[in-house]
């Protein structure tokens, strides 16, 4: 249920809509307002075509397209929303020309971190930075640009803007979750649980440093420290029936799956959709495949909630799973290419490597080599693939 990637992405998108300018009335202002309702509700499918449709009135105001580019960034489709921000450069140089190039460099860095462009990422917020305006931005904007620097293997000097960041702005919750991070992957727990304490005690419910700082004590082997954090977040929901999901994510990491579908039921009476996915997720751990599968496609047809995925491939993946347990191939297939059409650019290696095995138990044996010429392409280090490359060929 934790993704380290989508943490560094959730730090570092849901602000970009504050720094957005207020621009004025008329039409297009309008649908644009309109959209950023939408991006606050979470949304993202209907901010999408709201800005879509204030481009389509005044194709000249670049935070329409700036605001287009994030609503693409939040579905996860992040090629399209390069797009966007590459026609939102004003070469203009005053306040809201400059206001505007620091919102799509940033932008546009997130995107080539959605799709691993990490010298991209590093360029682009570079750019950014050098920018004045909007400075309330930077902080967000060195984050990214640590974990860029991070991901590359450069540790010294991820840890060095992480640092500069805190030293500027001690309250900073964020800032201590992503350097506990690199503390983590470094193996320095102690620094990682310190960091992640720090953040719960300027972020009471920020529920990413809970389940961070259980993955720290679970690395350091101290399940008794683990299982109170975890009974932390589970005590919260009697003051705050927001806190169901997390509740139960913290009810499945302790095995106790009755308790998390409890948690998970509440949550789908109140109108959280995504209660409906973990609850798939609970019936596949205790073994009920059949009771995952409807889960997994009651919340896939439900297109609200979908709108507001940022991994809609993930969910088609798990379909696609439970169909290959029930050695329904034709079906699995089916929801590999639906994961794949719904965000191709971030779908990842097990969907592609699915779409091969799934060619070749329907005997499609020709397309499962072009799938697996292409993959190997894309992923040359996988010596699994080359091999399954060499099978495939056997059997033509």
């Amino acid at each position: 249920m934790h993704r380290k990637h989508g943490i560094i992405l959730k730090a570092v998108i849901t602000v970009c809509s504050a720094a957005f300018l207020v621009t004025g009335c008329g039409k297009a202002d309008s649908l644009y307002d309109k959209g950023m309702d939408y991006i606050k509700d979470k949304d993202y499918k209907q901010a999408l075509e709201c800005f879509d449709d204030a481009i389509a009135v005044n194709n000249e105001k670049a935070e329409y397209y700036i605001a287009s580019g994030m609503a693409y960034n939040y579905l996860g489709k992040y090629q399209d929303a390069i797009k966007r921000f590459s026609k939102a450069f004003q070469s203009s140089e005053n306040s809201i020309s400059n206001t505007n190039n620091k919102q799509l460099y940033y932008g546009e860095a997130i995107s080539y971190y959605g799709i691993n462009d990490y010298d991209k990422v590093i360029d682009d917020c570079k750019k950014a930075l050098d920018i004045k305006q909007v400075d309330n931005l930077n902080n967000k904007i060195n984050c990214l640009m640590a974990s860029a620097y991070q991901t590359k293997g450069d540790v010294k000097k991820a840890k060095e803007i992480y640092d500069s960041v805190i030293k500027s702005n001690n309250k900073y919750a964020k800032a201590y979750i992503m350097r506990a991070g690199l503390y983590r992957d470094t193996k320095d727990y102690d620094n990682a649980q310190k960091d992640l304490t720090k953040a719960i005690d300027l972020e009471e419910k920020n529920v990413d440093a809970y389940f961070e700082l259980y993955n720290v004590y679970k690395l350091k082997k101290d399940d008794d420290s683990a299982t109170g954090i975890l009974n932390k977040v589970i005590d919260m929901v009697a003051s705050d029936e927001s806190m169901y999901i997390p509740a139960g994510k913290a009810y499945y990491y302790q095995g106790k799956y009755d308790d998390a579908m409890e948690m998970f039921n509440s949550a789908e009476k109140n109108g959280e959709a995504d209660a409906i996915y973990y609850k798939g997720v609970v019936y596949a751990k205790k073994g009920d495949n059949k009771s995952a599968l409807k889960q997994y496609k009651k919340y896939a047809d439900k297109e609200s909630a979908l709108a507001k995925a940022t991994k809609k491939s993930d969910v088609y993946d798990k379909i696609a799973k439970c169909y290959m347990l029930e050695e329904d191939y034709d079906n699995a297939l089916l929801y590999v290419r639906k994961g794949l059409k719904a965000d191709d650019q971030t779908a990842g290696v097990k969907l592609l490597k699915k779409q091969v095995i799934l060619y070749e138990k329907t005997g499609n044996y020709k397309d499962a080599l072009k799938c697996a010429r292409e993959y190997v392409k894309t992923y040359p280090d996988d010596k699994e693939m080359k091999k399954e490359v060499r099978f495939i060929k056997t059997r033509i």
